[in-house]
């Protein structure tokens, strides 16, 4: 056996333990055997029977997963061996240098030996300067492939046990999203963060007043507002991040979009958007939504359903700001030519001291012009009289009964959904004959393939409105007092007298301009006036029919 006894060899202590170790722990806590605490006692224990072995530093990575070697002591580590300060390592065992046997076994039967380090594993009875210890070159590759095997069932428990948490609505998440807390009495819930929520509401409310994402930023900036990543660090959070910091962090056009668009502000839970391909890999992808976890009124909302939904519209409207200001403009992606169906634009010109506001069509062939003010006039005739047309309605439900309503709704929708059905059917056996033709080599494979793509589609769509049907069937249970409900927001605008961009978005689905300069506009509530005046009328004519 080799001996170094001109105490030659300079010694570092490597400890580790990973969250994965704690949490699956059987007892509770962290792993006893495997604690930090028990890891250095034992290295200095055998530190005392080897005299030619100096101590010279402590390197320890607790929290950290075994399964690659990015751990910030190790690194620490491994920069003291490039400097010759270091020429030796001694751990507890294998599986706390690491878990993966092929990153393991290149640091130990080649990094290692090329840079002339000693290695000691005390558990697994390994020291690298012992060559002659039988069966060590063989065990050893064997050894690390068990850690890495164990690292391997270690991460699909803990994703199950993450996955169980998620499907039962509660937060897994490392980072809370801003304006939300953890609960003090539950970690796994999350509660308003009421400093944080008034700047979320404020964002909101100015998106809905007109302002894009970037104007947003800047005014935030411009008041001092903290942005989330400051403000996390005003709270005393420690976080870490890939991307070059600043003395100070500043809010982004970015930052305020992921904002209006996230839901937990209506206290939807939305968990498991991304995956990794598995425990070795840590490159997070991003998954399909339909596969992401929801839980509905998980937690307080800070933003109502309306005010987020409305949002998301003017989200995907036409954001330019007009040259007179910040502000969108007013009737931004929502005017149209209705002879070549191309978006108008918003145009200025001053004559003779006097300025003149009018849309004209984009398409260079088409010389279609009117003002604005035309425009303006005609859609809030239009908005004033759908706001009349509202209140007249939900002054006739109020004389109406529940029953009725509900009964004829919910009879509708399931004739809805039973058409829908018999698609399906239809489309599958459609599925099941070609097949029959195809194997009976009446129709080639390339007319099969088309086919069944059609039925399929077919399929697909038919199923995607049973769910919307569904869900209409479900709001329905609010019977006529939904209805009455929905119809009292109208009240807000009784007396509407000038338009405003969240008017026009809430109320206008599109303008059009024909070629005699008439103004045909498309509301965004139509199908649901319909379907309450259809009710009405049925009701009235029920009614006459009657016995007296």
């Amino acid at each position: 056996m080799q001996r170094i006894l001109d105490n030659n060899y300079l010694a570092a202590i490597y400890l580790r333990l990973s969250k994965e170790d704690g949490d699956l722990s059987t007892v509770g806590g962290k792993t006893e055997s495997n604690s930090i605490a028990n890891q250095r006692k034992l290295i200095e224990e055998f530190l005392k029977k080897h005299p030619e072995i100096t101590f010279v530093q402590e390197f320890c990575d607790d929290g950290f997963t075994g399964t690659n070697f990015d751990r910030p002591d190790f690194q620490k580590m491994m920069e003291k061996i490039k400097q010759r300060e270091i020429n030796c390592i001694i751990v507890k065992d294998l599986s706390r240098f690491g878990r993966d046997y092929i990153e393991s076994g290149r640091y130990l039967e080649k990094i290692f030996p090329h840079l002339g380090v000693r290695f000691i594993a005390i558990n697994d009875n390994y020291d690298s300067t012992q060559k002659e210890q039988a069966g060590n070159e063989i065990i050893l590759p064997f050894k690390n492939l068990i850690n890495d095997s164990y690292a391997r069932d270690i991460s699909i428990k803990v994703r199950s046990n993450l996955d169980i948490k998620r499907r039962n609505g509660e937060f897994v998440g490392t980072h809370v999203v801003y304006g939300y807390q953890r609960s003090e009495e539950d970690k796994h819930r999350l509660e308003i963060d009421k400093t944080a929520a008034v700047v979320v509401q404020r964002i909101f409310q100015m998106k809905v007043d007109g302002r894009s994402p970037g104007q947003i930023a800047k005014q935030l900036n411009e008041e001092g507002v903290p942005s989330p990543l400051e403000y996390k660090r005003l709270c005393g959070a420690k976080l870490k991040t890939s991307f070059k910091q600043q003395a100070k962090s500043e809010w982004s056009h970015v930052a305020v979009y992921r904002i209006l668009q996230d839901e937990m502000y209506i206290g939807t839970l939305v968990q498991g958007k991304s995956t990794s391909p598995n425990y070795k890999v840590k490159t997070r992808k991003l998954k399909d939504k339909g596969e992401w976890m929801r839980t509905e009124n998980s937690h307080e909302a800070i933003i109502p359903p309306g005010t987020f939904d409305l949002v998301q519209k003017l989200l995907q409207e036409d954001t330019r700001s007009t040259k007179e200001g910040d502000t969108v403009a007013l009737f931004s992606g929502k005017i149209f030519c209705a002879e070549c169906h191309n978006t108008m634009a918003r145009k200025r010109s001053v004559i003779s001291g006097r300025e003149y506001v009018y849309y004209v069509c984009q398409d260079s062939k088409c010389k279609l012009r009117i003002k604005e003010q035309l425009v303006y006039d005609a859609v809030l005739a239009v908005i004033q009289s759908q706001v009349a047309m509202a209140l007249d309605m939900e002054r006739a439900l109020k004389q109406l009964d529940d029953v009725s309503w509900e009964r004829r709704e919910l009879e509708r929708i399931s004739s809805g959904i039973t058409r829908q059905e018999e698609v399906i059917a239809h489309n599958n056996q459609m599925k099941a004959m070609i097949y029959e033709d195809f194997k009976n080599e009446i129709i080639p494979i390339e007319d099969y393939r088309i086919f069944k793509a059609e039925f399929d589609k077919n399929i697909s769509e038919a199923k995607e409105t049973i769910a919307r049907l569904v869900g209409n069937r479900n709001k329905v249970k609010n019977g006529l007092t939904g209805q009455q409900s929905w119809l009292s927001q109208f009240h807000q605008y009784k007396n509407i007298q000038a338009l405003t961009r969240r008017v026009i978005v809430y109320f206008i689905e599109r303008v059009e301009i024909t070629a005699e300069k008439e103004v045909v506009v498309t509301l965004s509530h139509s199908d649901q006036f319909k379907a309450i005046a259809e009710f009405l009328g049925d009701y009235h004519i029920a009614s006459k029919e009657l016995p007296v």
